[in-house]
Protein backbone atom coordinates (compact mmCIF):
# COMPACT_ATOMS: atom_id res chain seq x y z
CA UNK A 1 0.00 0.00 0.00
CA UNK A 2 1.95 2.88 -0.91
CA UNK A 3 1.17 6.32 1.23
CA UNK A 4 3.16 8.93 -0.82
CA UNK A 5 3.75 11.82 1.70
CA UNK A 6 4.59 14.84 -0.26
CA UNK A 7 2.90 13.48 -3.31
CA UNK A 8 -0.18 14.86 -3.09
CA UNK A 9 -0.43 18.35 -5.38
CA UNK A 10 -3.54 21.31 -5.96
CA UNK A 11 -3.13 23.98 -8.04
CA UNK A 12 -2.96 26.45 -5.77
CA UNK A 13 -1.52 24.95 -2.47
CA UNK A 14 1.69 23.30 -1.89
CA UNK A 15 0.27 20.14 -0.19
CA UNK A 16 3.96 19.07 0.43
CA UNK A 17 4.74 21.67 2.99
CA UNK A 18 1.46 21.73 4.10
CA UNK A 19 1.90 17.86 5.30
CA UNK A 20 5.56 18.62 6.35
CA UNK A 21 4.26 21.90 8.68
CA UNK A 22 4.49 21.74 12.56
CA UNK A 23 1.20 20.94 13.62
CA UNK A 24 -0.03 22.77 17.07
CA UNK A 25 -1.29 19.04 17.82
CA UNK A 26 1.38 17.04 16.51
CA UNK A 27 1.15 14.29 19.09
CA UNK A 28 -2.52 14.51 19.93
CA UNK A 29 -4.27 14.89 15.98
CA UNK A 30 -7.85 15.23 15.93
CA UNK A 31 -9.83 12.10 16.21
CA UNK A 32 -12.14 11.67 12.57
CA UNK A 33 -14.86 9.54 11.22
CA UNK A 34 -16.14 9.56 8.25
CA UNK A 35 -19.85 8.37 7.92
CA UNK A 36 -21.67 7.23 4.75
CA UNK A 37 -25.65 7.41 5.45
CA UNK A 38 -28.26 4.58 4.99
CA UNK A 39 -30.58 4.57 2.34
CA UNK A 40 -34.17 5.00 2.61
CA UNK A 41 -36.15 4.09 -0.82
CA UNK A 42 -38.61 1.83 -2.70
CA UNK A 43 -35.16 -0.28 -4.21
CA UNK A 44 -31.20 0.58 -4.25
CA UNK A 45 -28.87 -0.39 -6.59
CA UNK A 46 -26.58 -3.12 -5.11
CA UNK A 47 -23.14 -1.77 -6.46
CA UNK A 48 -23.67 1.45 -4.34
CA UNK A 49 -22.15 0.74 -1.08
CA UNK A 50 -18.29 1.55 -1.67
CA UNK A 51 -18.22 4.95 -0.82
CA UNK A 52 -15.25 6.02 -2.72
CA UNK A 53 -15.13 10.04 -2.03
CA UNK A 54 -14.67 9.34 1.86
CA UNK A 55 -12.42 6.66 1.06
CA UNK A 56 -10.30 8.92 -1.19
CA UNK A 57 -10.79 11.62 1.97
CA UNK A 58 -9.73 8.98 4.28
CA UNK A 59 -6.60 8.19 2.10
CA UNK A 60 -5.45 11.58 1.74
CA UNK A 61 -6.03 12.00 5.97
CA UNK A 62 -3.78 8.90 6.54
CA UNK A 63 -1.11 10.00 4.03
CA UNK A 64 -0.96 12.98 6.78
CA UNK A 65 -0.59 11.15 9.45
CA UNK A 66 -4.02 10.84 10.49
CA UNK A 67 -6.19 7.64 11.73
CA UNK A 68 -9.74 8.17 11.00
CA UNK A 69 -12.46 5.64 11.29
CA UNK A 70 -15.24 4.59 8.63
CA UNK A 71 -18.67 4.01 9.53
CA UNK A 72 -20.77 2.74 6.28
CA UNK A 73 -24.08 2.62 6.96
CA UNK A 74 -25.28 1.56 4.27
CA UNK A 75 -25.49 -2.10 3.50
CA UNK A 76 -27.61 -4.90 1.91
CA UNK A 77 -29.38 -5.46 5.18
CA UNK A 78 -33.21 -4.50 4.33
CA UNK A 79 -35.74 -3.63 6.76
CA UNK A 80 -39.29 -2.51 5.63
CA UNK A 81 -40.87 0.58 6.38
CA UNK A 82 -43.91 1.92 6.78
CA UNK A 83 -45.54 3.91 3.49
CA UNK A 84 -44.00 7.73 4.13
CA UNK A 85 -47.41 9.76 3.19
CA UNK A 86 -44.64 11.91 1.16
CA UNK A 87 -45.64 9.53 -1.14
CA UNK A 88 -49.44 9.24 -1.28
CA UNK A 89 -50.06 9.80 -4.05
CA UNK A 90 -48.61 6.24 -5.57
CA UNK A 91 -51.30 4.04 -3.41
CA UNK A 92 -53.31 4.25 -6.18
CA UNK A 93 -50.62 2.98 -7.99
CA UNK A 94 -49.67 0.58 -5.47
CA UNK A 95 -53.30 -1.29 -5.50
CA UNK A 96 -53.97 -0.51 -9.42
CA UNK A 97 -55.30 -4.13 -10.90
CA UNK A 98 -54.05 -2.46 -14.36
CA UNK A 99 -50.82 -3.89 -15.55
CA UNK A 100 -49.88 -0.92 -17.52
CA UNK A 101 -50.34 1.43 -14.37
CA UNK A 102 -48.93 -0.95 -11.48
CA UNK A 103 -46.54 0.58 -9.65
CA UNK A 104 -43.42 -1.48 -9.73
CA UNK A 105 -41.50 -1.81 -6.39
CA UNK A 106 -43.33 -3.42 -3.26
CA UNK A 107 -41.62 -1.87 -0.16
CA UNK A 108 -40.48 1.43 0.92
CA UNK A 109 -37.34 -0.04 2.66
CA UNK A 110 -34.32 1.05 5.14
CA UNK A 111 -31.59 -0.39 3.45
CA UNK A 112 -28.46 -0.08 6.30
CA UNK A 113 -27.48 -0.26 9.66
CA UNK A 114 -30.37 0.37 11.64
CA UNK A 115 -31.06 4.08 13.96
CA UNK A 116 -30.56 2.12 16.89
CA UNK A 117 -27.16 0.84 16.06
CA UNK A 118 -25.91 4.52 14.32
CA UNK A 119 -26.89 6.23 17.49
CA UNK A 120 -25.03 3.13 19.64
CA UNK A 121 -21.72 4.02 17.37
CA UNK A 122 -21.64 7.47 17.89
CA UNK A 123 -22.24 7.71 20.88
CA UNK A 124 -19.60 5.12 21.59
CA UNK A 125 -17.17 7.51 19.18
CA UNK A 126 -14.05 9.57 20.41
CA UNK A 127 -14.63 11.45 17.14
CA UNK A 128 -13.82 14.95 17.66
CA UNK A 129 -14.76 15.93 13.91
CA UNK A 130 -17.00 14.16 11.39
CA UNK A 131 -17.52 13.76 7.70
CA UNK A 132 -20.31 12.72 6.28
CA UNK A 133 -21.24 11.91 2.69
CA UNK A 134 -24.52 13.82 1.28
CA UNK A 135 -24.32 12.70 -2.29
CA UNK A 136 -28.21 12.59 -3.44
CA UNK A 137 -30.84 15.05 -3.06
CA UNK A 138 -33.48 12.84 -2.42
CA UNK A 139 -31.77 11.20 0.70
CA UNK A 140 -31.02 14.79 2.26
CA UNK A 141 -33.07 13.98 5.24
CA UNK A 142 -30.50 10.14 6.15
CA UNK A 143 -27.94 12.84 6.38
CA UNK A 144 -29.29 15.15 8.39
CA UNK A 145 -31.13 12.49 10.68
CA UNK A 146 -27.11 11.25 11.42
CA UNK A 147 -26.18 14.80 12.40
CA UNK A 148 -29.09 15.02 14.49
CA UNK A 149 -27.75 12.02 16.45
CA UNK A 150 -24.06 13.19 16.47
CA UNK A 151 -25.53 16.45 18.24
CA UNK A 152 -27.27 14.77 20.80
CA UNK A 153 -23.64 12.54 21.38
CA UNK A 154 -20.83 14.68 20.83
CA UNK A 155 -22.23 18.55 21.02
CA UNK A 156 -18.71 20.20 20.84
CA UNK A 157 -18.03 17.77 17.75
CA UNK A 158 -17.27 19.55 14.28
CA UNK A 159 -19.14 18.36 11.37
CA UNK A 160 -18.39 18.93 8.18
CA UNK A 161 -20.88 17.49 4.99
CA UNK A 162 -19.72 17.14 1.53
CA UNK A 163 -21.06 15.78 -2.08
CA UNK A 164 -22.93 16.90 -4.60
CA UNK A 165 -26.36 17.37 -2.49
CA UNK A 166 -24.27 19.55 -0.10
CA UNK A 167 -22.34 21.20 -2.87
CA UNK A 168 -25.88 22.64 -4.39
CA UNK A 169 -28.03 23.85 -1.34
CA UNK A 170 -24.60 24.65 1.30
CA UNK A 171 -26.86 26.99 2.72
CA UNK A 172 -29.38 24.41 3.78
CA UNK A 173 -26.34 22.44 6.43
CA UNK A 174 -25.99 25.98 7.69
CA UNK A 175 -29.22 27.04 8.38
CA UNK A 176 -31.15 23.66 8.86
CA UNK A 177 -29.00 21.62 10.62
CA UNK A 178 -25.89 21.34 13.06
CA UNK A 179 -23.39 21.36 10.56
CA UNK A 180 -20.36 23.46 10.83
CA UNK A 181 -18.87 23.09 7.30
CA UNK A 182 -19.72 22.30 3.43
CA UNK A 183 -17.21 21.00 1.32
CA UNK A 184 -18.11 22.27 -2.15
CA UNK A 185 -16.26 19.94 -5.08
CA UNK A 186 -13.64 17.25 -4.15
CA UNK A 187 -12.82 16.89 -1.12
CA UNK A 188 -9.56 15.70 -0.40
CA UNK A 189 -7.61 18.70 0.44
CA UNK A 190 -10.12 20.71 1.77
CA UNK A 191 -10.78 18.23 4.30
CA UNK A 192 -6.80 18.13 5.35
CA UNK A 193 -6.63 21.63 4.81
CA UNK A 194 -9.80 22.32 7.56
CA UNK A 195 -8.15 19.84 10.17
CA UNK A 196 -4.68 21.86 9.74
CA UNK A 197 -6.67 24.99 10.35
CA UNK A 198 -8.75 23.63 13.53
CA UNK A 199 -5.87 22.61 14.95
CA UNK A 200 -3.40 25.62 14.42
CA UNK A 201 -6.31 28.19 15.05
CA UNK A 202 -5.89 29.83 11.34
CA UNK A 203 -8.04 31.08 9.16
CA UNK A 204 -10.59 29.28 7.31
CA UNK A 205 -10.92 31.78 4.42
CA UNK A 206 -7.22 29.45 2.32
CA UNK A 207 -9.85 25.90 2.40
CA UNK A 208 -10.62 25.39 -0.87
CA UNK A 209 -14.01 25.17 -1.85
CA UNK A 210 -15.12 25.96 2.28
CA UNK A 211 -18.69 27.24 2.82
CA UNK A 212 -18.70 28.07 6.89
CA UNK A 213 -20.42 30.88 9.47
CA UNK A 214 -18.06 33.78 10.22
CA UNK A 215 -19.65 36.32 12.81
CA UNK A 216 -22.69 35.44 11.68
CA UNK A 217 -22.46 35.42 8.47
CA UNK A 218 -22.07 32.08 5.65
CA UNK A 219 -18.53 32.78 3.72
CA UNK A 220 -17.62 30.88 0.66
CA UNK A 221 -14.83 30.38 -0.37
CA UNK A 222 -15.19 30.17 -4.06
CA UNK A 223 -11.76 28.47 -5.41
CA UNK A 224 -12.40 24.96 -5.80
CA UNK A 225 -10.07 22.06 -5.19
CA UNK A 226 -8.61 20.42 -8.33
CA UNK A 227 -5.85 17.55 -7.46
CA UNK A 228 -3.39 16.00 -9.44
CA UNK A 229 -5.92 12.65 -9.92
CA UNK A 230 -2.73 10.41 -10.72
CA UNK A 231 -1.06 11.92 -7.52
CA UNK A 232 -3.49 10.82 -4.83
CA UNK A 233 -3.46 7.82 -2.93
CA UNK A 234 -5.74 4.98 -3.45
CA UNK A 235 -8.90 5.12 -1.69
CA UNK A 236 -8.93 3.56 1.73
CA UNK A 237 -10.59 0.37 1.24
CA UNK A 238 -9.11 -1.32 3.86
CA UNK A 239 -11.82 0.70 6.32
CA UNK A 240 -14.25 -1.34 4.65
CA UNK A 241 -15.38 -4.63 5.97
CA UNK A 242 -16.56 -7.98 3.76
CA UNK A 243 -19.71 -7.41 3.57
CA UNK A 244 -19.09 -3.98 1.47
CA UNK A 245 -17.16 -5.98 -1.24
CA UNK A 246 -20.26 -8.68 -1.46
CA UNK A 247 -22.19 -8.21 -5.08
CA UNK A 248 -23.25 -11.07 -7.81
CA UNK A 249 -22.11 -13.55 -5.65
CA UNK A 250 -18.17 -12.16 -5.92
CA UNK A 251 -16.28 -10.02 -4.59
CA UNK A 252 -16.73 -6.40 -6.05
CA UNK A 253 -14.63 -3.27 -6.06
CA UNK A 254 -15.63 0.19 -7.37
CA UNK A 255 -12.73 2.25 -9.31
CA UNK A 256 -12.16 5.73 -10.94
CA UNK A 257 -10.01 5.81 -13.33
CA UNK A 258 -10.74 9.80 -14.45
CA UNK A 259 -12.63 12.67 -13.19
CA UNK A 260 -15.22 14.54 -15.05
CA UNK A 261 -16.28 14.41 -19.03
CA UNK A 262 -15.56 16.60 -21.34
CA UNK A 263 -19.30 16.92 -22.85
CA UNK A 264 -22.06 19.18 -22.30
CA UNK A 265 -24.98 17.03 -21.55
CA UNK A 266 -27.46 19.73 -19.87
CA UNK A 267 -28.99 17.01 -17.86
CA UNK A 268 -25.77 15.60 -16.43
CA UNK A 269 -24.54 16.77 -12.56
CA UNK A 270 -21.02 15.73 -12.53
CA UNK A 271 -19.82 19.12 -13.04
CA UNK A 272 -21.23 19.91 -9.53
CA UNK A 273 -18.23 17.79 -8.10
CA UNK A 274 -15.99 17.58 -11.13
CA UNK A 275 -16.04 20.99 -12.92
CA UNK A 276 -15.77 21.32 -16.44
CA UNK A 277 -13.63 18.66 -18.57
CA UNK A 278 -11.62 15.68 -17.89
CA UNK A 279 -8.79 14.89 -15.26
CA UNK A 280 -7.18 11.33 -16.32
CA UNK A 281 -4.75 9.24 -14.66
CA UNK A 282 -2.26 7.86 -16.15
CA UNK A 283 -2.69 4.20 -17.12
CA UNK A 284 -0.16 2.49 -15.71
CA UNK A 285 -1.08 3.99 -12.29
CA UNK A 286 -4.63 2.16 -12.58
CA UNK A 287 -3.16 -0.93 -13.92
CA UNK A 288 -1.19 -0.88 -10.25
CA UNK A 289 -4.40 0.17 -8.30
CA UNK A 290 -6.33 -3.17 -10.25
CA UNK A 291 -3.49 -5.27 -9.17
CA UNK A 292 -3.75 -4.28 -5.33
CA UNK A 293 -7.81 -4.44 -5.69
CA UNK A 294 -6.80 -8.12 -6.88
CA UNK A 295 -4.22 -9.18 -4.48
CA UNK A 296 -5.28 -7.25 -1.15
CA UNK A 297 -8.87 -7.69 -1.69
CA UNK A 298 -9.79 -10.68 -3.97
CA UNK A 299 -11.27 -8.62 -6.58
CA UNK A 300 -13.87 -10.68 -8.73
CA UNK A 301 -15.64 -7.91 -10.78
CA UNK A 302 -14.23 -4.06 -11.02
CA UNK A 303 -16.33 -2.03 -11.85
CA UNK A 304 -15.38 1.64 -13.33
CA UNK A 305 -17.21 4.40 -11.78
CA UNK A 306 -15.93 7.17 -14.51
CA UNK A 307 -18.42 9.41 -15.86
CA UNK A 308 -16.81 8.85 -19.54
CA UNK A 309 -14.30 6.02 -19.26
CA UNK A 310 -13.13 6.32 -22.79
CA UNK A 311 -13.55 9.80 -24.40
CA UNK A 312 -10.58 9.43 -27.00
CA UNK A 313 -9.53 6.62 -28.82
CA UNK A 314 -5.68 7.02 -27.75
CA UNK A 315 -6.92 6.49 -24.16
CA UNK A 316 -9.21 3.40 -24.83
CA UNK A 317 -6.33 1.48 -26.71
CA UNK A 318 -3.27 2.57 -23.90
CA UNK A 319 -5.78 1.17 -21.19
CA UNK A 320 -7.46 -1.56 -23.06
CA UNK A 321 -4.39 -2.69 -24.53
CA UNK A 322 -2.63 -2.79 -21.02
CA UNK A 323 -5.55 -4.55 -19.28
CA UNK A 324 -5.27 -7.51 -22.16
CA UNK A 325 -1.35 -7.42 -21.94
CA UNK A 326 -1.75 -8.00 -17.82
CA UNK A 327 -4.16 -10.58 -18.24
CA UNK A 328 -2.13 -12.53 -20.68
CA UNK A 329 1.55 -12.04 -18.75
CA UNK A 330 -0.20 -11.77 -15.28
CA UNK A 331 -2.95 -14.14 -15.24
CA UNK A 332 -5.55 -11.15 -14.14
CA UNK A 333 -8.52 -12.56 -14.72
CA UNK A 334 -11.38 -10.03 -13.20
CA UNK A 335 -14.53 -9.41 -14.92
CA UNK A 336 -14.80 -5.63 -15.77
CA UNK A 337 -17.53 -3.33 -15.80
CA UNK A 338 -18.68 0.67 -16.54
CA UNK A 339 -22.14 0.48 -14.97
CA UNK A 340 -22.53 3.99 -15.12
CA UNK A 341 -22.27 3.71 -19.04
CA UNK A 342 -19.83 4.17 -21.84
CA UNK A 343 -20.26 7.37 -23.77
CA UNK A 344 -20.14 6.34 -27.50
CA UNK A 345 -18.75 9.06 -29.80
CA UNK A 346 -15.54 8.10 -29.77
CA UNK A 347 -16.37 4.00 -29.20
CA UNK A 348 -16.03 1.98 -32.54
CA UNK A 349 -15.63 -2.03 -33.87
CA UNK A 350 -12.07 -2.13 -32.58
CA UNK A 351 -12.87 -0.76 -29.25
CA UNK A 352 -15.42 -2.87 -29.02
CA UNK A 353 -13.13 -6.11 -29.44
CA UNK A 354 -10.45 -4.63 -27.31
CA UNK A 355 -12.75 -4.60 -24.57
CA UNK A 356 -13.72 -8.11 -24.98
CA UNK A 357 -10.44 -9.08 -24.46
CA UNK A 358 -9.79 -7.16 -21.81
CA UNK A 359 -12.74 -8.98 -19.73
CA UNK A 360 -15.41 -6.54 -20.31
CA UNK A 361 -18.53 -9.07 -20.56
CA UNK A 362 -21.34 -7.05 -20.87
CA UNK A 363 -21.58 -2.58 -22.22
CA UNK A 364 -24.26 -0.48 -20.34
CA UNK A 365 -25.34 2.35 -22.88
CA UNK A 366 -27.06 5.07 -22.57
CA UNK A 367 -29.81 6.40 -25.60
CA UNK A 368 -30.89 8.99 -23.42
CA UNK A 369 -33.92 9.08 -25.99
CA UNK A 370 -34.33 8.65 -29.49
CA UNK A 371 -35.67 11.73 -30.73
CA UNK A 372 -33.40 13.74 -32.53
CA UNK A 373 -34.77 17.26 -31.44
CA UNK A 374 -34.15 16.80 -27.83
CA UNK A 375 -30.98 14.75 -28.10
CA UNK A 376 -29.60 18.14 -29.86
CA UNK A 377 -31.31 20.27 -26.77
CA UNK A 378 -29.69 18.08 -24.22
CA UNK A 379 -26.29 18.13 -25.85
CA UNK A 380 -25.62 14.60 -26.87
CA UNK A 381 -22.59 14.17 -28.36
CA UNK A 382 -24.14 10.76 -30.42
CA UNK A 383 -26.66 9.87 -32.56
CA UNK A 384 -29.50 6.97 -32.11
CA UNK A 385 -27.54 5.43 -35.29
CA UNK A 386 -24.02 5.42 -33.50
CA UNK A 387 -25.75 3.87 -30.60
CA UNK A 388 -27.29 1.20 -32.78
CA UNK A 389 -23.95 0.51 -34.74
CA UNK A 390 -22.07 -0.09 -31.25
CA UNK A 391 -25.30 -2.15 -29.62
CA UNK A 392 -24.57 -4.50 -33.01
CA UNK A 393 -20.99 -4.85 -32.59
CA UNK A 394 -20.73 -5.47 -28.87
CA UNK A 395 -23.48 -8.24 -29.74
CA UNK A 396 -21.49 -9.34 -31.97
CA UNK A 397 -18.59 -9.65 -29.70
CA UNK A 398 -20.62 -11.82 -27.41
CA UNK A 399 -21.20 -9.42 -24.52
CA UNK A 400 -24.43 -8.39 -22.76
CA UNK A 401 -25.74 -5.49 -24.03
CA UNK A 402 -27.97 -3.06 -21.89
CA UNK A 403 -29.57 -0.02 -23.29
CA UNK A 404 -30.43 2.94 -21.25
CA UNK A 405 -32.80 5.95 -21.69
CA UNK A 406 -34.58 8.74 -19.68
CA UNK A 407 -38.12 8.69 -18.83
CA UNK A 408 -40.02 12.25 -18.73
CA UNK A 409 -37.28 14.25 -19.97
CA UNK A 410 -38.55 17.82 -20.10
CA UNK A 411 -39.82 18.19 -23.55
CA UNK A 412 -40.72 14.61 -24.16
CA UNK A 413 -44.09 13.25 -25.37
CA UNK A 414 -45.71 9.55 -25.03
CA UNK A 415 -45.30 9.53 -28.57
CA UNK A 416 -41.56 10.24 -28.48
CA UNK A 417 -41.45 7.98 -25.36
CA UNK A 418 -42.80 5.15 -27.20
CA UNK A 419 -40.49 5.69 -29.90
CA UNK A 420 -37.32 5.85 -28.27
CA UNK A 421 -38.33 2.50 -26.65
CA UNK A 422 -39.66 0.65 -29.84
CA UNK A 423 -36.15 1.54 -31.19
CA UNK A 424 -34.12 -0.25 -28.40
CA UNK A 425 -36.79 -3.07 -28.50
CA UNK A 426 -35.76 -3.65 -32.38
CA UNK A 427 -32.49 -3.53 -31.20
CA UNK A 428 -32.60 -6.88 -29.47
CA UNK A 429 -31.76 -4.68 -25.88
CA UNK A 430 -32.68 -5.25 -22.14
CA UNK A 431 -34.31 -1.84 -21.94
CA UNK A 432 -33.84 -0.07 -18.02
CA UNK A 433 -35.68 3.40 -17.90
CA UNK A 434 -34.65 6.12 -15.66
CA UNK A 435 -37.74 8.51 -14.82
CA UNK A 436 -36.35 12.20 -14.79
CA UNK A 437 -36.14 13.66 -11.33
CA UNK A 438 -35.40 17.37 -11.07
CA UNK A 439 -32.67 17.87 -8.57
CA UNK A 440 -33.12 21.94 -8.78
CA UNK A 441 -36.38 21.54 -6.91
CA UNK A 442 -37.83 23.52 -4.04
CA UNK A 443 -37.10 21.92 -0.57
CA UNK A 444 -40.55 20.65 -0.15
CA UNK A 445 -39.83 18.33 -3.08
CA UNK A 446 -36.62 16.94 -2.51
CA UNK A 447 -38.26 13.75 -1.34
CA UNK A 448 -39.91 13.08 -3.81
CA UNK A 449 -36.91 13.91 -6.65
CA UNK A 450 -36.04 10.22 -6.85
CA UNK A 451 -36.39 7.71 -10.23
CA UNK A 452 -38.66 5.36 -8.29
CA UNK A 453 -41.34 8.03 -7.19
CA UNK A 454 -42.63 8.90 -10.45
CA UNK A 455 -43.12 12.33 -9.19
CA UNK A 456 -42.74 14.94 -12.01
CA UNK A 457 -45.48 15.73 -14.26
CA UNK A 458 -45.79 17.77 -17.49
CA UNK A 459 -48.25 19.66 -19.89
CA UNK A 460 -46.90 16.48 -21.78
CA UNK A 461 -46.57 13.52 -19.67
CA UNK A 462 -49.00 12.67 -16.71
CA UNK A 463 -48.50 10.45 -13.91
CA UNK A 464 -50.46 7.62 -16.02
CA UNK A 465 -47.91 8.04 -18.88
CA UNK A 466 -45.30 7.86 -16.63
CA UNK A 467 -46.62 4.63 -15.44
CA UNK A 468 -47.68 2.58 -18.37
CA UNK A 469 -44.18 3.81 -20.56
CA UNK A 470 -42.05 2.33 -17.81
CA UNK A 471 -43.60 -0.85 -17.60
CA UNK A 472 -44.04 -1.35 -21.20
CA UNK A 473 -40.17 -1.48 -21.16
CA UNK A 474 -40.59 -4.62 -18.72
CA UNK A 475 -43.30 -6.44 -21.38
CA UNK A 476 -42.89 -8.75 -24.08
CA UNK A 477 -44.35 -6.26 -26.24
Amino acid sequence: MRIPTGRICITGINIRESLQSPLRFRNNKMKITLINPPIEDFYVTGIRRQPLGLLYIAAALKAAGYNPSLLNCHSGKKSIMEFPPEFSYLETYINSSDPELRFPYKNYAHYGMSWQEIDRQIKNSPAEIYFISSLFTTYYMETERVIEIIRKHAKSAYIAVGGYHASLYPEYYLNDTGADFVICGEGEIPSLELLRAIENGTDLQSVPGLVYRSNGEIKKNIHLSKPDVSLLPYPARELLIERDFKAYKKFFVSMLTSRGCPNRCTFCTGKIIWGDGRRERAAEDVMNEISECITKFGAGIINFEDDNIFPTKKRAHEFLELLIRARKKNGISPEFTAMNGISLEKVDEEIISLMKQAGFVELNISLVTHSEDIQKSERRPFSSAKFKSIAESARRHGMNVRGYFILGLPGQSSAEINETISFLKSNDLKVFPSVYYNIYSPKDQWKMQRSSAFYNESGLLSRDDLFRSFNKCFSPY
